[in-house]
């Protein structure tokens, strides 16, 4: 029981290092690779989530989901990508090879989808290399950049947010 706590100051360390560390610059790019994180638990819907490649004006393949899937052995999940909390280590480090090749990836826009202060879900979100990060209303602000204050159902609210605030900072493109 102490290691576990142990573990997780340790995680929270490296969350803080990562926000820390971070460095901003302000760019003109388009959006090109998106991320999106969700808890499986909470949302379970990846068919709205590639709706949004239209919105953003990427290619489907661009997108990347990586979904926290904490399920008993007979169950599965609608993600394909998928990890548990099982598999987050000390300081950071995940066991999982989808973790680390989602981390690896280099994204225009990183949306945390989910409500839940899940410790493994915000670490993955911090690693994670994106110079936009979106989140919901009760996201780690340390964490996301821009904040939009709805609950997970309002997922139509969310898009239409979403490309408000991407149109402000001029990174969708105009094909």
């Amino acid at each position: 029981m102490i290691l576990k706590g142990f573990k997780e100051k340790s995680n929270k360390k490296y969350i803080a290092k990562c926000a820390q560390s971070r460095v901003i610059l302000p760019n003109a790019d388009k959006l090109q690779r998106v991320g999106v994180l969700v808890n499986s638990h909470e949302f379970s819907d990846p068919e709205w989530i590639k709706s949004l490649t239209s919105l953003l004006k990427i290619k489907a393949n661009d997108l990347k989901i990586l979904a926290l899937f904490n399920g008993k052995k007979n169950e599965t999940s609608v993600y394909t990508d998928t990890f548990s909390e099982k598999e987050l280590g000390w300081k950071g480090q995940f066991k999982s090879q989808s973790v680390k090749d989602f981390v690896a990836n280099k994204f225009d826009l990183l949306i945390n989808f989910y409500e839940t202060d899940s410790l493994a879900l915000q670490t993955i979100s911090a690693a994670t290399q994106a110079p936009l990060k979106v989140g919901l209303h009760n996201a780690n602000p340390d964490i996301n950049d821009l904040t939009i204050d709805i609950t997970i159902k309002d997922k139509n609210i969310f898009k239409t947010e979403l490309i408000k605030y991407l149109n402000i900072l001029n990174k969708l493109s105009n094909e």
